[in-house]
């Protein structure tokens, strides 16, 4: 099936936005693949994205994008995925969600309950159907359903599927933007160079939002997917120091770490209970090795079947490549991810 041309260059000139064409890369053997992925190396939701993609052995034109503005000799430099094609590629996946724009900041990702964000990845382009998709959720289980081989993700029998599901949902609630950007005001663990990027992101990101907005004054949709972005990212410039907001932001993460070792000693989901290896065991995965990186896998100190669950998990050649791997080569190096380093050799050979 030929792609409708519109897409193919909707699609080539976001590509474009990637500046360093090393960057642009055919992962797998097929020469024309099916699916282009637009994402970040360090981004948690485009590691969730690329594990299934890994699970399913389902190959992709990645476009591996820098997603923080920042400030060179020559001025600033607007992250690559706030270009005005990438933003229309979005917008066109956004049509189909059929969902207000973020018009908030929470700390957390989800699009079902915080609405969508038209300047983040990831992104995918199935040219064979003729769609983009955006939400990772969406994604992951999308993919899933395009292909069932050599592994199904999200199970047909119900009560399985809606236990899997019912766990996808639950870590979609994590308020990861808080526990990465956030300056916790007792044990901030994070890497220090991370945390002096962090000092200076939002204003960045506002400028570079800013000078968009004047650059394409004359396309609406761009403007107000920019001014929602601005609506965001200020939101969350305002509690990144705020003690309230980050002890309850690490404290609800706490309180879902402990329903997941309730869930874990009743035998429920996961692959080390027995039951098939699932899109839950996925999302779980990539989000404790995020905890982790964070210096915070102490939340699991008294948590046993969590803490088992973690090394399993980190022995999964998929979750070592797109999770471990892609975290220690695309961020500032964290102490924490020296037990865990080791199997990023095993998923290399």
């Amino acid at each position: 099936m030929t792609p409708p041309a519109p897409l193919m260059d909707m699609t080539a000139a976001a590509r474009a936005a990637v500046q360093d064409p090393h960057r642009t890369t055919l992962v797998g053997r097929d020469a024309n693949p099916r699916f282009e992925l637009f994402h970040a190396a360090s981004s948690l939701c485009s590691q969730k994205v690329r594990t299934v993609l890994h699970e399913k052995a389902l190959p992709y034109r990645s476009n591996d994008m820098l997603i923080l503005s920042t400030m060179g000799t020559d001025g600033l430099v607007p992250a690559e995925h706030y270009s005005p094609a990438y933003i229309r590629l979005r917008l066109f996946a956004g049509r189909e969600l059929g969902r207000a724009f973020v018009s908030g900041y929470s700390g957390r990702t989800s699009v079902e309950s915080e609405g969508f964000d038209p300047c983040v990845v990831p992104l995918l382009v199935d040219y064979e159907a003729g769609r983009v998709i955006a939400d990772s959720q969406r994604i992951c289980t999308y993919l899933d359903a395009v292909s069932r081989q050599p592994l199904q993700l999200v199970p047909d029998e119900p009560q399985a599927r809606g236990e899997v599901m019912r766990q996808v949902g639950i870590v979609d609630r994590i308020s990861n933007g808080a526990l990465l950007y956030g300056f916790h005001p007792d044990a901030d663990l994070r890497p220090d160079p991370l945390k002096a990027s962090m000092q200076t992101v939002y204003d960045y990101k506002v400028m570079a939002l800013e000078r968009l907005i004047q650059e394409n004054a004359d396309e609406p949709e761009l403007v107000a997917a920019y001014r929602a972005k601005i609506v965001k990212e200020t939101g969350g410039k305002k509690v990144c120091h705020d003690p309230a907001f980050q002890r309850a932001a690490r404290e609800h993460t706490g309180a879902l770490l402990a329903d997941l070792e309730r869930d874990l000693a009743a035998g429920a989901f996961a692959f080390t209970n027995g039951h098939l290896f699932s899109l839950a065991d996925v999302l779980w995965g990539v989000n404790l090795v995020r905890i982790n990186y964070l210096g915070l896998s102490s939340m699991w100190d008294a948590l046993p079947n969590v803490a088992h669950y973690f090394d399993a998990l980190c022995k999964r050649p998929s979750l070592c490549k797109e999770a471990i791997g892609a975290s220690i080569a695309s961020m500032p190096p964290s102490r924490y991810m020296d037990a865990v380093a080791d199997c990023t050799a095993v998923a290399a050979a």
